[in-house]
């Protein structure tokens, strides 16, 4: 209920600024969800203790007592509030856009129908991500974290738009060359595997720059719940809009929920910046040190000497390589059932819609319910080493069975899903946390975009060529998984050999803020 409360307030003053529809509709959700999944007696917590414990918490200071509600929040409640209602809109308006491309891709009138097409596909995805991480690389040397991403956003709403627009003539004009549409397709599908990274890294990049790794252990799983609810709420809402809206409608929805993921992101670094806790001011202060040496430095050559300096990147790249690699079989088995099994393009995307609100729903549920009491005794290091244990044993069960139906390859998916967007994507935040602005900001992107991309195109592509040779189908399919969980386990336990413990990151944390603080 904390949490809501302060949420509530952030919310109310988003809406009285900007005045969007969507992001009531977001918001709203958020209130009703805590007063459900909280017990009364968490709710009747007064709001004078709420200022008096939690906000001292997070700032370490008093806030001013001023008359109006929400300048009572602290200047970096705020900003996080802001930038957790941004990437929950980014993560919501993406469930209108992959469930609307998955189905565009898979359909069998206007889309791909070889089975060897989605792996090679996914094949493709890297060196196309290679573009979207060249672009944001010369934006954040140039202009900041704060410009580049703004730019990148903007620029996704006008690619989603243009294509959503382009797909509709092609699809309602004659006389087109088939040819000119699947090339439309295949490149709004790199694009959709491909920008949710590279957006989502820089929101988290933020929240892991603003809060400290004491602070983060405590509020980077409700910060995730908060998204996993938006994204449940707007999963459900893909079979009711689809009729109304048709797929390609469906694709331009997303640039709706990104124009105020944009307005509300750059409000978070306004306030950052008004009240010198800019992440950005690392940046500042190495590039007045910076010799002309590495100001001529070429980026590849840049990244290199980072996961050089930086041995943490070079082991969180692998597990992101095994871990993609998992998702990716899992990815390609899920589909080729789902495609065997329904054939109707709606109601393909429909089944997408309700099973990934089934997803973030429950991991709204771990999220806010066990992770946050679970993180105040628990290492993220033995986190990591214990969490492929469940994929393992799931998957070994998949490749006993003698049927692969499209139930069992959706349940496996879903475990997948869950650890992801609730476990997964808590502590590997906080793996950054202690880590300097360039290893927060470039690193982190290098990875998430590049590595996460990778993987999956490896992968894709090993797939795409057992399938055009015949040598894969679901049994096979199931049997590889096995071997690419296994292969994550390692990874995971020579990441965590890395890690430092909680009270070791919050020392390296304070420490650095200290420095930055006397510069």
């Amino acid at each position: 209920m904390l949490v809501a409360e302060q949420m509530s307030s952030i919310a109310s003053l988003a809406l009285h600024q900007h005045k969007s529809i969507l992001l009531s509709t977001a918001v709203a959700a958020l209130p009703s969800a805590a007063s459900f999944i909280l017990p009364p007696s968490a709710q009747r917590v007064s709001k004078q203790k709420l200022r008096a414990s939690q906000l001292d918490n997070i700032d370490g200071e008093k806030p001013k007592m001023l008359s109006k509600q929400l300048e009572k929040l602290t200047p970096r409640v705020r900003s996080i509030g802001y930038m957790a209602i941004a990437m929950a809109l980014h993560f919501g308006g993406y469930e209108f856009f992959r469930n609307s491309c998955l189905a565009i891709f898979t359909s069998s009138e206007t889309g791909f129908s070889s089975a060897a097409a989605f792996p090679l596909a996914n094949a493709l995805v890297s060196p196309f991500s290679l573009l979207l991480l060249w672009g944001y690389g010369r934006e954040l040397d140039s202009k900041g974290p704060r410009v580049a991403l703004r730019h990148t956003t903007l620029f996704s709403i006008v690619f989603i738009a243009i294509a959503a627009a382009s797909l509709n003539l092609c699809h309602s004009m004659t006389g087109i060359n088939p040819i000119v549409g699947k090339a439309l397709i295949g490149i709004t599908f790199l694009f959709q595997n491909s920008y949710q990274y590279l957006l989502y890294t820089q929101h988290w990049s933020f929240a892991g720059s603003v809060l400290t790794p004491e602070e983060g252990a405590r509020w980077f799983a409700s910060l995730g719940g908060f998204s996993s609810i938006v994204c449940s709420i707007m999963g459900s809402m893909v079979p009711v809009l689809l009729p109304r809206t048709g797929l390609y409608g469906m694709m331009a929805l997303t640039c709706l929920t990104l124009a105020v993921c944009l307005i509300c992101s750059d409000r978070a670094y306004a306030l950052a910046e008004e009240h010198h806790f800019d992440p950005a001011q690392q940046m500042k202060s190495k590039s007045k040190t910076a010799s002309k040496d590495e100001h001529k430095k070429h980026r590849i050559q840049k990244a290199i000497d980072l996961f050089r300096r930086v041995p943490t990147l070079g082991a969180l790249f692998c597990e992101v390589l095994s871990w993609q690699s998992l998702n990716t079989i899992l990815g390609v088995a899920f589909v080729s059932a789902l495609k065997a099994t329904i054939s109707d393009d709606v109601a393909r995307s429909a089944y997408t819609g309700r099973f990934y609100s089934y997803v973030n729903g429950a991991s709204a549920i771990l999220q806010f319910l066990v992770l946050p009491s679970f993180m105040k005794f628990a290492e993220p290091k033995w986190i990591w080493r214990t969490m492929p244990i469940i994929p393992l044993a799931v998957c070994f069960f998949q490749m006993m069975q003698p049927e692969k139906s499209l139930a069992l390859l959706a349940a496996v998916m879903f475990l997948a899903k869950v650890i992801d967007y609730s476990i997964r994507a808590v502590i590997y935040v906080m793996v950054y946390q202690p880590l300097d602005f360039e290893s927060r900001y470039v690193g982190k992107e290098i990875i998430g975009v590049f590595g996460s991309r990778f993987g999956k195109s490896g992968m894709s592509l090993i797939v795409s060529a057992l399938t055009a040779l015949g040598w894969t189908n679901l049994p096979g399919l199931c049997r590889l998984s096995f071997g690419a969980v296994a292969v994550w386990q390692a990874s995971t336990i020579w990441l965590s050999g890395f890690l430092l413990s909680q009270k070791e990151a919050q020392a390296v944390a304070e420490e650095q803020r200290r420095k930055e603080k006397s510069q």
